[in-house]
């Protein structure tokens, strides 16, 4: 059996995709999401970094709770963990109470397999945390992380994303949440052979 990290944002909810609908209404805005290129905001809007991150920090409680899960995400993990393997949701996101709660409740609502030890917070360095729970396997789909993984020697999956089409193609890629017990199984064959 495998323990398998996840990340939250852009991994198994359509995080992008709630910031703009969210920045959009705060900036009175249109912007599409086919017009953000980049892992943050700021370029579509014309806003600096620093301005960017201010803006996210204060709108990033409405930005959790609302957004859809990826498709087939939560039922594909919740036949995992059925299975006997362990899921832990590895984020970044600050472990504020507030921040806490929100995750813990949409992931709750959309039937992922959270069981209250599981979410693992504020994880600026998730290599490390992942290597704390002997993780098996980590699906990531931002790049800065996802260097922090490989460079760890931690197997990790990339989930496809607009602001990762350029990184490493001999790193593995989903688009799908469906083609991830495939590759569980072949792990766990490789792991035990």
């Amino acid at each position: 059996m495998l323990n398998i990290g996840v990340d939250i944002d852009g991994t198994i909810k359509q995080t992008q995709r709630a910031a703009v609908q969210v920045f959009n209404e705060e900036l009175n805005r249109e912007v599409k999401l086919e017009d953000v290129h980049t892992f943050h905001l700021d370029e579509a809007y014309g806003l600096d970094q620093k301005e960017g991150k201010r803006l996210w920090r204060k709108l990033e409680p409405k930005i959790y709770a609302l957004g859809v899960p990826q498709d087939h995400a939560a039922p594909v993990l919740s036949q995992l963990v059925e299975a006997g393997h362990a899921v832990y949701f590895i984020t970044a996101r600050p472990g504020l109470p507030r921040i806490r709660k929100i995750t813990e409740s949409w992931l709750s609502k959309h039937g992922f397999p959270f069981d209250g030890h599981n979410l693992h917070m504020n994880a600026q360095n998730k290599a490390e945390v992942a290597k704390k729970l002997n993780i098996d396997l980590f699906f990531e789909d931002a790049p800065d992380h996802l260097d922090r993984l490989i460079a760890a020697d931690i197997p990790t999956v990339m989930v496809d994303a607009v602001y990762n089409h350029d990184y490493d193609a001999t790193v593995p890629r989903i688009k799908d949440w469906q083609d991830v017990p495939e590759i569980v199984e072949t792990l766990e064959k490789r792991k035990k052979g």
